[in-house]
Formats: structure tokens, sequence, C-alpha cells
């Protein structure tokens, strides 16, 4: 398949890179530099390590919708291209999945080894597979990888190579930055509102006035993604929950301000959680079958995983609920206890505790 030949020239241009010694990041940051955050837990492998598969894998996480998207050719069974929408990996795992507070790549090889862990949004134990594709059909409003192709194997790859840099003697929950740094929560309702003037003085000038970011064509892939329309994440993604997605503004944007060695040059908190309101006030890429399948059935010990639902996931605000003598209730046919608004911009305290009262009332822990 020409998608494969075209990976492979890849591989070997960054093969080729690698030896010449030039950084492995894609932009004109040096994840070495991040040695002094990770460090001594994880050291950033040297690129001559990289198998022509790893380095496959890393294009791929570089510039997803340029090799799966709509104008690649290459379609799932049901005639779908696997990146529904235009972006690519790397525009949220930045520097390829190397920058600290950005949702680095560098332990999910070990962090989703068998067995997996548990997530009570889907339902079951989520392996690097599993996690891998819930980006693809979620982020990427697109459709799931086959577990035995080249794509799937490729990015497992690179994602095992950055996994060597986890030193000898830690384990990979002490890595720090390995994930988006928590945002405390708001004690008020998130204000798009403010946001809109944030999001004029802080973000248009890259992602655009209407949010469309700006777009390669010579690299298909976006220099500084859309943040809404059908280009952008979809809703039920992770990143179309704001206490999810206030955590990549909050840690790392305006890109050019925000330092990941320096947390004071981020903007307000408040700030932060307005803007990312904003953002999220606009339309994008919706999948109705998450509504269903989301947070059904029950966990390994028994508990309903509707109890455990994210309090942000407002495209089914339905839980917790309340009987009509104000008890906590899994009926449905019972009143949500809180509104949709709510469950879009918060506050998001008194759901998470109306969840563990509801979980309580109803016996489970």
């Amino acid at each position: 398949m020409h998608i494969t030949r075209s990976l492979r020239l890849a591989g070997a241009a960054l093969l080729g890179l690698a030896a010449s010694g030039l950084s492995l990041a894609s932009s004109a940051t040096d994840p070495r530099e991040f040695n002094t955050f990770y460090a001594p837990s994880y050291r950033l492998p040297p690129a001559s390590a990289m198998s022509p598969a790893a380095a496959r894998g890393k294009e791929l996480v570089h510039a997803t919708y340029r090799f799966l998207g709509a104008e690649s050719g290459v379609r799932a069974a049901n005639g779908r291209p696997y990146v529904g929408n235009r972006l690519a990996c790397s525009n949220c795992h930045m520097e390829d999945g190397t920058r600290p507070n950005a949702g680095p790549l560098v332990v999910v090889a070990r962090k989703y080894a068998p067995p997996g862990i548990y997530s009570a949004r889907e339902g079951v134990n989520r392996d690097l597979t599993i996690r891998i594709n819930g980006c693809f059909e979620r982020s990427l409003a697109g459709e799931a990888l086959p577990a035995d192709s080249a794509w799937m194997q490729d990015l497992a790859a690179y994602m095992e190579f950055l996994a060597a840099g986890l030193q000898p003697g830690y384990a990979w929950q002490q890595v720090p930055g390995q994930e988006f740094p928590k945002a405390s929560l708001l004690t008020r309702a998130a204000d798009p509102v403010r946001g809109a003037a944030i999001y004029k003085d802080q973000c248009e000038s890259c992602h655009q006035r209407d949010g469309s970011g700006v777009w390669r064509s010579d690299e298909q892939r976006y220099r500084y993604p859309a943040l809404w329309g059908a280009g952008s994440h979809g809703l039920m993604a992770g990143m179309g929950r704001l206490a999810t997605a206030v955590t990549l503004v909050w840690g790392n944007m305006p890109h050019d301000k925000v330092d990941a060695l320096r947390p004071w040059t981020r903007m307000p908190v408040e700030d932060a959680w307005d803007v990312t309101a904003y953002m999220l006030s606009k339309t994008r890429p919706f999948d109705s079958r998450f509504t269903v399948t989301d947070w059904a059935g029950n966990d390994p010990g028994g508990v309903p995983n509707l109890l455990r639902r994210a309090p942000d996931a407002s495209y089914d605000h339905t839980m917790p609920r309340v009987d009509a003598r104000g008890h906590p209730s899994i009926n449905p046919a019972d009143p949500p206890r809180f509104s949709r608004e709510q469950h879009t911009y918060g506050p998001f305290q008194p759901i998470n505790d109306a969840l563990t009262e509801a979980r309580h009332w109803l016996g489970y822990p």
C-alpha cells in the first residue's frame, strides 16, 4: 500500500537524521532540554536506537491525518477514514509525545502494559491498543485501527521506544509531567463570555478568529490546530470535557509563552478555565454511539460505571439522578440532579460530591 511505502521512506529519513545527531523534536525545542525535568527517572532514548517501525510510528504521531485522513485514500472496513477530522496525535501530545506536561507518550507503553488499566467509561481494561484506538475514535473523530495492522504496530513500536527511556530503579508512576498539570476546580461556573475576550487576546493570532487554526497543506497537518468545527476533536474525547481540556490549555498555552520547566509562566488558572469554556461552547464532531456505550455496565467490583461518570461529560448529563423524595437514584425514570449547563461549565465539585453520595446511599464504595 502507498501508506506503507510513504512511512518506510519517512522512517529512512528519520534514521538519517538520527545518524547525523539532529534532534528528535519536530520543532525548535530539543527534548534533551527536558532531562532536567524528567531526570533522573526518565531520559529520552538516543535516536540511533529507534527502529524503522518506531520511526514510522513517530511519523504517524507527527502527521496522523496525512497518512490516515480523508485525503490519504486509506479507509476502515466501514468506508470511513481512520482520522475523521484533520488532527494529528502531536496536536495534543506535543513534541511528538516527548514534551512534559503535554500528555507525553514517554511511559504509556508501561502504563498500559497487560493487564492494562480499568476504564469505567469503556467498561474494559485498556491496554495500549485499546488506549490508542480510544484516541482515534474520539480525539481524531475517526475509526479504530485493526489491532494487527502495520499502523498499530508502528505506533506501539514508537511508544515502546520512548518507554526505553525509563531509568533503572524507577516505576512509570514516578516520571513527572507525564500527563497535563492538574488545574484546581473553580467554585463558580466557567465563563465562556469572559473567555471570548481572553481568546481574542491570547489565542486568536495562532488559532484564528473562527478557531480554524493554520493548516500546512505541504505537510498535511496543522501548524496550529483547529479548536472547534469539523477539523477539531470530538465532543466525546477527553478534550471535549472542560476539566480535561483546561489542563492542556493551562499547562501549555499560549505555546510561545509557557515553559514546561517554569510553571510561573502559565496564565492565571481562572483565565484558563474561562477561555477553555469559550472554545468548548463551539460545535465539534459528535458521535451518538458513545451516549449509549459510555459508562454502561458494572465495574469488576459490581459498582455501576455510571456512578463514576465524569462530571464534565456534557453529552450525557443524566447522572446523578434524584428520586421524588430527593434521594440519589440510578432509575432512568428519575430526573437528573444537575443541568446540562452545569455539566458543561461547572462548578464540578458539587457533581463529584453528589456522585460520591449516590454511591454511598446505594451501598457501593
